[in-house]
């Protein structure tokens, strides 16, 4: 197909007008076809770029969520800790109150039974001692007061008998 071949006239047969409006309309139908499949193409992104905002809106809303349930949820453990901690104070203080009066009387058994057993002790030691025939702390006492007695008459004496030589 040589340029000069084709003329005017050799196409004379064709209806001008008719195929420009046929490459008019399949023009008019590309372009429709490609403005739609713009249209899909940047819809598609809409679409993708919509379903990320819920996404993103969706997890914002659970992790609200989680947080305030996490809020009462502390309140609660909270709440459980002080009730328990008071609990547990009352119940030490009443273990003290018993174990302090439990100790008073203890001690005050132990003191009684501690006087009792240091008599008893005293009783057998002097019960031995008269035995062996030593004589008692109370009977050394009374020794020694004796003493203390006769020799102050003695020393009366001796002072009397002293005046009346001199």
């Amino acid at each position: 197909m040589n340029a000069e071949a084709m003329t005017i006239e050799t196409i004379s047969g064709i209806d001008i007008e008719k195929v420009q409006a046929q490459a008019s309309g399949g023009a008019q139908e590309n372009n429709k076809m490609g403005r739609r499949f713009v249209l899909a193409y940047v819809g598609a992104w809409a679409f993708v770029y919509d379903r990320v905002i819920g996404l993103y809106h969706g997890t914002c809303k659970v992790i609200n969520t989680a947080e305030k349930r996490g809020e009462a949820m502390e309140a609660a453990v909270s709440k459980r800790i002080d009730r328990f901690e008071r609990r547990a104070d009352h119940q030490m203080k009443t273990i003290q109150e018993q174990f302090s009066g439990s100790t008073q009387r203890i001690t005050h058994k132990l003191s009684g039974a501690s006087e009792t057993m240091e008599g008893r002790l005293e009783e057998q030691i002097e019960r031995v001692l008269i035995n062996l025939g030593i004589p008692t702390r109370e009977r050394l006492e009374r020794l020694n007061q004796e003493i203390d007695r006769l020799n102050t008459k003695l020393d009366e004496e001796l002072a009397r008998q002293h005046s009346a030589g001199a």
